[in-house]
């Protein structure tokens, strides 16, 4: 396994914890033999430092942000638009003549990609570029770069130097996150060309025609890349072009519209390509979005009020009609749209209120581990904008997979996943349940689920603690007027305390938010004889009462402090979990885990609540305890400022690896597969290696329980 960090005499430990438990840690983690056909293969086997793989040539290429742009391009317009890797080019010099008075001036401009016709050569014999078989250009521009006249004057002027045997070309420009299309045509009775702005450029088996009908062929599957870009273009515009403060929940009601339209069969979330280009068309666009919102709240009426409106102007409003309306957001990988939406939630919470949340691949972690059953249910009694949730459900939709015959369930096609719908709706209604104090976030929770197809998400508004201290037998009769109509209904619901077979959470930390309330404080066993705690503290108890006694299972995020600091109280809070729980396993995460966000030492504690008859049946030697899975994680994917990390060779240079990748679309509702040898880095995340070896740990104890 990962081998432990050296850690000066100030840090925490988990020692603690464990003394009355027996660790198992995890084997060590092999290193990587070189294979057969890697063997004496020179440089090609490794990446300096700073550098990525080129999809197309295969090249290694210098990591700057412009290169990094264009290879989520290029990864775009194969996934989204369906052009075949061997169609594009990179880099393409082309010979532009422009006429300045008398004079006609020739300068070469470089084509960051060209798209050519499928099977025409690039290239004529000589060498030069075969401008006649291009027929789609892409920019790329230093980061920071306007998207003004000047920068898109140079994409028309290269637009212009394409064949004329072609009618229509087209081009995109991107700065990395500002988007624009082009299309050139000509005047037909003069002959000068015409550029015109379009909202999204045809893929080779569609024309402008298409884009312009409302009922055009399925919508584009986004990328991970492509989605994260349009949210944030989204909320960028609508947070700076109209100064609201409640960007977020202005683009929180579109993306519900959205939403609404693709569960339903009228498409009116619908943008034509060059609809936008008038103020008639803008007008059209609100008005449309605006009623189709409407039957969103009807539907949504649990989570969407009555007086939420969409307050945008008609320019904003089309503006962010015409970026969602490309992409089918129900067919979208349940993790691209989690990350997407989750980044635009975690940026305007960070910025609005200094709220964090976790990490995907922490989440991911502890829900692989708990590894939800199906028809169990599951609790996060703090779940912000959801993200436990999300994972949870995406867990349980692979296992729908795989129960369905789908041959790679980590690659579903929008047909795989229509046919397990009802499946995983059943799933999220009535096993995932979530709870949090704040109603914005709890609106942003209830959005994130709906976005990944569940239906109706069973989230709360109410504050947990508050909710334990009412429901808890013997607690303080004050207690009682926490309860708010949210928290009967999540009761009569789920049944509450002692209901549920998992929570997964990471509640509220530090000293800085005490809970001080003394109806609170008095109705916990941690809190009885405290004038105020940290809120994690009581939480760790307020998990256990949701708990079925006997099986239910707790993962719970914790500082370290909690864990390993000395001192009477901190030990007494240690003994009350090991007498009221079982330990299963603990993973103290890297100390970049929660950066650049907020630095905070932390682990993933993993605890089953006892039932009562195992302290009747107490032996001599004290309460059940079996071996305890231990691990440390030594990376998470990223540095303290957030920069990607890769795995690296002995002599510290960054691996790569040739791997044979499958791709899976659909054309024509039929199922298309193509295996492309790609040269690959490798994220230096320890995290699912740790769930991997939890589950042998997990399978390990089973077979020697068995008769």
């Amino acid at each position: 396994m990962p081998r432990p960090k050296k850690r000066s005499d100030d840090d925490a430990t988990q020692g603690d914890l464990f003394s009355e438990a027996e660790p198992v840690e995890a084997p060590a983690a092999p290193e990587r033999e070189p294979q057969p056909d890697e063997a004496d293969s020179g440089d090609d086997d490794v990446v300096l430092d700073g550098s990525l793989v080129c999809a197309l040539t295969g090249t290694h290429r210098q990591a700057t942000p412009g290169e990094e742009v264009l290879q989520s391009f290029i990864e775009q317009f194969h996934r989204e638009y369906g052009i075949p890797l061997e169609d594009m080019e990179r880099d393409v010099r082309i010979a532009c003549e422009s006429s300045e008075g008398d004079k006609v001036r020739t300068r070469s401009r470089v084509v960051s990609l060209a798209v050519f016709e499928h099977g025409q050569p690039h290239r004529d014999a000589e060498g030069a570029v075969n401008l006649g078989a291009i027929t789609r250009v892409a920019i790329v521009a230093k980061p920071g770069t306007k998207p003004g006249e000047k920068a898109l004057a140079v994409l028309e002027e290269i637009l212009g130097n394409l064949s004329e045997e072609h009618p229509e070309v087209f081009g995109v420009w991107t700065n990395g996150l500002d988007l624009a299309f082009r299309m050139r045509t000509y005047n037909p009775r003069t002959g000068a060309p015409i550029y015109t702005e379009l909202a999204d450029i045809p893929a080779p088996d569609e024309t402008l025609a298409d884009l312009e009908n409302a009922e055009r062929r399925p919508l584009r599957v986004a990328t991970s890349a492509s989605l994260l870009g349009t949210f944030k273009r989204c909320h960028d515009f609508i947070y700076g072009n109209q100064n609201r403060r409640d960007a977020f929940f202005q683009l929180l009601y579109l993306i519900f519209a959205k939403i609404h339209d693709e569960h339903g069969s009228a498409r009116q979330f619908f943008v034509g390509a060059t609809e936008r280009n008038t103020e008639a068309g803008e007008k059209k666009i609100a008005a449309r979005i605006k009623a189709l919102f409407e039957q969103a709240k009807k539907r949504y009426d649990d989570v969407l009020g009555r007086n939420d409106t969409i307050e945008l102007r008609d320019r904003a409003l089309a503006f962010v009609a015409a970026e969602l309306s490309r992409y089918s957001l129900l067919s979208t990988d349940s993790d691209a749209k989690g990350m997407a939406y989750e980044a635009i939630t975690s940026t305007t919470m960070k910025r609005e209120r200094g709220q964090f949340f976790t990490p995907r691949n922490i989440i991911q972690m502890m829900v692989d581990m708990v590894d939800p059953a199906p028809g169990k249910k599951l609790l996060d009694p703090a779940c912000g904008s959801g993200g436990f949730l999300v994972v949870a459900l995406a867990h349980a939709r692979r296992r729908l997979l795989v129960d369905d015959g789908c041959p790679h369930p980590d690659q579903p096609l929008p047909k795989e996943l229509r046919r397990i719908g009802p499946k995983v709706q059943k799933y999220a209604k009535e096993s995932l349940w979530g709870l949090d104090v704040d109603p914005d976030l709890r609106k942003a929770a209830r959005m994130n689920m709906v976005m990944n197809n569940d239906g109706h998400g069973n989230i709360y508004e109410a504050n947990s603690l508050e909710l334990v201290a009412a429901l808890k037998p013997g607690a303080p009769k004050r207690a009682q007027e926490f309860m708010n109509d949210q928290m009967r209904e999540f009761v009569k619901r789920s049944g509450g305390l002692d209901s549920f077979d998992y929570v997964c959470t990471n509640p509220p930390f530090g000293a800085k938010i005490p809970v001080d309330d003394p109806d609170i404080l008095s109705a916990f066993e941690l809190g009885k004889d405290a004038k105020k705690l940290p809120p994690e503290i009581l939480f760790i108890e307020a998990c256990y009462h949701f708990l079925k006694p006997g099986t239910g299972v707790m993962a719970i995020v914790l500082p370290n402090g909690i864990l390993g600091n000395p001192g009477s109280y901190m030990a007494s809070v240690r003994q009350w979990m090991l007498r009221h729980m079982e330990l299963l396993a603990s993973v103290d995460l890297p100390a970049e885990a929660f950066l650049p966000q907020v630095s905070v030492q932390a682990s993933c504690v993993f605890l089953r609540r006892r039932s009562p008859s195992e302290f009747q049946m107490m032996g001599k030697g004290g309460l059940k305890q079996r071996p305890v899975f231990m691990a440390i994680a030594e990376k998470c994917g990223h540095g303290r400022r957030g920069e990607t990390t890769w795995v690296r060779n002995p002599d510290g240079s960054e691996r790569i690896e040739t791997k044979a990748v499958l791709e899976r679309w659909e054309r024509q509702g039929k199922p298309q597969e193509k295996l492309r040898t790609r040269q690959v880095k490798e994220l230096a995340d320890d995290l699912p290696w740790v769930a991997e070896e939890y589950a042998k740990h997990v399978r390990r104890e089973h077979s020697e329980q068995a008769p």
